[in-house]
């Protein structure tokens, strides 16, 4: 028997369809979980209980809402679950695809030292000859020091997503990391849709992201928090709680500031479009203003940039270029438009 194209994708879509309808939700990530578990036993078994509860909590969605998610997965690598809890919570689920070929990881911490340089993932400026301050510090917060090596090697979002909420930033609140999935609390549409939005809103959300470039830079417990992807895509914006969020923490640099002697100093960005970095640079013990830089960068050239307002215009030029003749470093530009953004509200 012979089908025409329309045919078989109604043949598909039915396939899917039945598949779907046999197979609850809270199965779904029960089997990922599980599958987690072989990966990396030691790393995720203390997750076992509190996941258990999560996965039970998940309302079961509509089976076309199914259906739509399962054909984006044929095209999209981005593993992310928009769900909703029992008690009515809206929540995402962002789960991290690795190639680690179903082998067993034994010994995640030996893994992570052989790991070599990944200036577009997670990096931890560290000593070599001793233990990282920032696992320790992990450790006594009561994460398995296992797992703390593998989500540093693989996934380190559900760590710091979970730190940062604890210590009082705008991220998303993190109900639980079970293997390689973390459930979070929706925090609204990225901000790449406001940037044509009305200029009062626009005015608060640069004001917002240039506060958190301070507050990432300075950090917590002597960790400083160093993004490399300050882009529109990696924040959100609650129109319910009138917050912008960090929900994204996949490109960082972590430095830990400690014993750290050198003073602030201003970034050079690397010849190239877009943020141009170094490692190496973030890692040398002074305080950088780069995170300030792609503030700037992001304010200037998306979220801004039809704003009439010559005077606000030029700060943030000054911001980005940040001439020796004119600007030693970015941190008084910083509360100089800080300043500025929050009187036109």
């Amino acid at each position: 028997m012979h089908l025409s194209p329309g045919q078989l994708k109604v043949v598909l879509i039915l396939a899917l369809l039945q598949e779907l309808q046999v197979k609850p939700q809270r199965e779904v990530f029960q089997e990922l979980f599980e599958k987690d578990l072989r990966l990396c036993p030691n790393c995720f078994f203390g997750q076992r209980e509190l996941c258990g509860e999560i996965f039970q909590k998940i309302a079961e969605p509509s089976d076309w809402s199914k259906l739509l998610k399962a054909i984006s997965l044929l095209v999209d690598r981005r593993v992310i679950y928009f769900l909703r809890f029992k008690d009515q919570d809206q929540v995402v689920a962002k789960r991290k695809i690795i190639d680690a070929q179903n082998q067993q990881i034994k010994d995640v911490k030996k893994a992570f030292y052989e790991l070599g340089e990944r200036p577009g993932g997670f990096h931890l400026c560290r000593t070599p000859s001793r233990k990282p301050r920032f696992v320790s510090y992990l450790e006594q917060r009561g994460h398995a020091s296992a797992s703390v090596w593998f989500y540093m090697m693989h996934y380190v979002s559900p760590l710091l997503m979970q730190e940062l909420y604890l210590q009082g930033f705008p991220v998303p609140t993190t109900y639980a990391s079970c293997g390689l999935t973390h459930f979070q609390s929706y925090a609204g549409r990225t901000l790449t849709n406001y940037f044509e939005g009305e200029e009062d809103l626009r005015v608060e959300l640069a004001l917002q992201l240039m506060q958190l470039s301070l507050k990432l830079t300075f950090g917590f417990s002597d960790f400083r928090i160093m993004l490399t992807d300050f882009t529109g895509d990696n924040f959100a914006y609650d129109e319910h709680t009138k917050k912008v969020y960090l929900i994204d923490l996949d490109s960082v640099v972590l430095v830990d500031a400690s014993s750290a002697t050198g003073q602030a100093e201003k970034y050079e960005p690397l010849p190239g479009e877009g943020f141009t970095f170094d490692v190496s640079a973030f890692c040398s013990g002074h305080q950088l203003d780069a995170n300030i830089y792609q503030a700037c960068l992001l304010l200037r050239d998306y979220l801004l940039k039809n704003l009439n307002n010559e005077r606000l215009q030029l700060l943030l030029e000054q911001c980005v270029a940040c001439q020796d003749d004119f600007c030693d470093m970015r941190f008084q530009h910083a509360y100089d438009l800080i300043k500025m953004l929050d009187s036109k509200n």
